[in-house]
């Protein structure tokens, strides 16, 4: 099964997989559903556990840095793409078919939020800002906001009225915000997402993903391998040349500067200067990776399309 890029693997929606629904239900029930034969298309850590969502509603716990799985019920069977937590209670997903969900209890039990306005398009990423509001984006230039803890949303335009490009990630940049999207979108924000000044792209392709490394550089990343650093706020943008042309959909950096990336074909690249330069591996599957995190001991934890384990690799 050839995917070329994430949002390609979202759009299929997996419709022909023959998997139970999981309904509408109270319980908490684990479900026997195994985390290695699913797509999952985020992971997040939270009160010292990993919290995984993706298709079909599916909701995974792991307490043991994704050695193990457990599965719980949800009201939804719509492919989920984005997990985030407000408190270490009150956790928020969404996903497709304008679908919100929100938990109370860390994500053990789900309750639908209706968010009318955006209709059935798909959600297709979620951010628990510092200050406390939530943001969430996706197709056709779509943008919400909540400062309720996710318990209601509004639509918002973002860079113009006019402005239809999907929407891949947004990302906090000190008191700033960075947006990217398909066709070489770039836009920062410095008034809370009110207004939006675009950035000029050094790539009209799309990108997928960003990530702000502590020492105030921004990475930005996408189709083709393609990763692009700034130390100038977003000014200007150098190329960071991999031995790769796989699409890379997802990355992660932790608090002294090392980036992980993960993409098509089981691609995994960490960087420990900041992403100045990557050392690359691959998850064994082979198949389109979602997300990427360190562990504790140094290994690589990566979720995506019947993939998800754990790896360790040779850092240069």
């Amino acid at each position: 099964m050839m995917i070329k890029s994430l949002l390609g693997a979202l759009a299929i929606s997996f419709a022909s997989a023959a998997m139970p629904s999981l309904a509408a239900t109270p319980a908490k029930t684990a479900l026997q559903i195994k985390a290695q034969k699913t797509a999952l298309f985020d992971v997040v850590e939270a009160g010292g556990k990993m919290v995984a969502v993706g298709e079909r509603g599916v909701v995974m716990h792991s307490s043991d840095e994704g050695q193990s799985w457990s599965a719980v019920r949800t009201p939804s069977n719509r492919t989920l793409t984005s997990v985030a937590f407000h408190s270490a209670s009150v956790a928020v997903a969404v996903g497709h078919g304008g679908t919100v969900m929100r938990s109370e209890d860390a994500g053990q039990t789900w309750q639908m939020v209706p968010v009318p306005e955006i209709g059935t398009d798909a959600i297709l990423g979620l951010l628990a800002r510092k200050n406390g509001k939530l943001i969430a984006w996706g197709a056709f230039g779509m943008y919400l906001e909540s400062s309720d803890a996710g318990k209601t949303w509004q639509k918002t335009p973002v860079i113009r009225e006019d402005f239809d490009r999907h929407i891949s990630q947004v990302i906090e940049f000190g008191d700033k915000l960075l947006l990217v999207g398909e066709t070489g979108t770039l836009a920062m924000s410095s008034d809370e997402g009110t207004t939006w000044s675009e950035l000029s792209s050094p790539y009209e392709g799309s990108y997928f993903g960003a990530v702000a490394p502590p020492d105030g550089s921004l990475l930005v990343f996408g189709m083709r391998g393609k990763i692009f650093r700034s130390t100038d706020g977003g000014a200007s943008w150098t190329s960071v040349v991999i031995p790769s042309t796989s699409a890379i959909n997802g990355g992660w950096v932790d608090p002294t500067g090392r980036v992980v990336l993960v993409g098509n074909n089981g691609l995994i690249a960490i960087s420990k200067d900041h992403g100045q330069s990557f050392t690359l591996g691959k998850a064994p599957e082979g198949l389109p990776l979602a997300r990427g995190r360190l562990t504790k001991d140094g290994g690589v934890l990566y979720v995506g399309y019947l993939s998800t384990g754990t790896l360790r690799m040779q850092e240069k």
